[in-house]
């Protein structure tokens, strides 16, 4: 029994690793592997989601509601910025971080002129389940679940959808889809809008489990970008499933063996290290074996 709660115990643990680095990165990785910008200012479209998540929690909202005013709430403020700044600097890496990190510092200082410093909260729901004299939350779970459904509805989007056809084509060949009659500026600012409403909605389901402040983002920046830079940008998808399935997997395992201080320093040693190895993600890896195999199968039949 005791056997079988620990491995219950290091599932738990690391699918809500899991789960967590799917909502921090999700949004960000459309932006970046489709976009190619480095959105500096994610973190504070996260904390626009939190802070939109409590006022409507304790104005007398639904938690789930305050969620969905969340993403609806960041995706027209990423709207926003995209007409204003984004748009100038797409696929100009280096010129990107530095404007997205200046609208990071104006968004976070202007949440602190406006709220001032004082720390919001909102209640975790649905409690706790006892195993084997453990407790185990059962947000965490719906966390989790919430990721996979996140992931599931991008892919659906951008694979079934005539808005994701045009908006492949759009990242692939701006010039040949604006030929072609794709209205390449709406499929910009809806794609980045999209990408910020998922950090909204992260940022309103973290609002649950985390105090709330102008400076909420911070937290969860760094493990964003470190999530999207492992997977790649080959295949967004891709890269952030093999992403956080590595990482959570170092993280869990150092949590357990140490301490949950080590295992953060462990995973980003982990993401160090695949990034010698693989400095361009691990989903441009896949592509290419992928491509490899396909060679090689096309060989071997003629």
């Amino acid at each position: 029994m005791e056997a079988a709660a620990e491995v219950f115990s290091y599932a738990y643990q690391y699918f809500d690793n899991i789960g967590f680095l799917i909502l921090s990165a999700s949004g960000l990785i459309i932006i970046f592997g489709m976009m190619g910008v480095i959105n500096m200012a994610h973190g504070e479209l996260m904390m626009i989601g939190a802070y939109i998540t409590a006022f409507s929690y304790h104005a007398g909202v639904p938690a789930p509601i305050a969620v969905i005013f969340a993403g609806i709430g960041a995706g027209v403020a990423g709207m926003i910025l995209e007409r204003l700044v984004i748009r100038h600097f797409y696929k100009q890496l280096l010129s990107s971080l530095v404007v997205t990190w200046g609208l990071s510092l104006m968004i976070s200082q202007g949440f602190l002129l406006v709220f001032g410093p004082t720390i919001l909260n909102v209640p975790t729901p649905f409690g706790n389940f006892p195993v084997s004299g453990q407790t185990f939350g059962i947000y965490r779970l719906v966390l989790f679940g919430s990721a996979l459904a996140i992931v599931a509805t991008v892919w659906a989007v951008f694979t079934f959808t005539k808005f994701g056809t045009h908006a492949r084509a759009t990242m692939e060949d701006p010039d040949m889809a604006d030929a072609l009659g794709v209205n390449t500026r709406n499929i910009y600012v809806l794609t980045f809008g999209i990408g910020a409403a998922m950090g909204g909605i992260a940022g309103g389901m973290f609002a649950l489990t985390a105090t709330i402040s102008p400076f909420f983002g911070i937290n969860y920046t760094p493990l964003a970008f470190i999530t999207v830079v492992v997977g790649g940008g080959a295949n967004v998808i891709t890269g952030l499933l093999s992403s956080v399935m590595a990482l959570a997997g170092v993280q869990t395992a150092v949590n357990n063996l140490v301490n949950v201080y080590v295992g953060y320093v462990a995973m980003m040693g982990a993401a160090f290290f695949i990034l010698l190895l693989l400095p361009r993600g691990i989903s441009e890896y896949l592509e290419r074996r992928k491509i490899r195999t396909e060679r090689n199968g096309r060989g071997a039949t003629a």
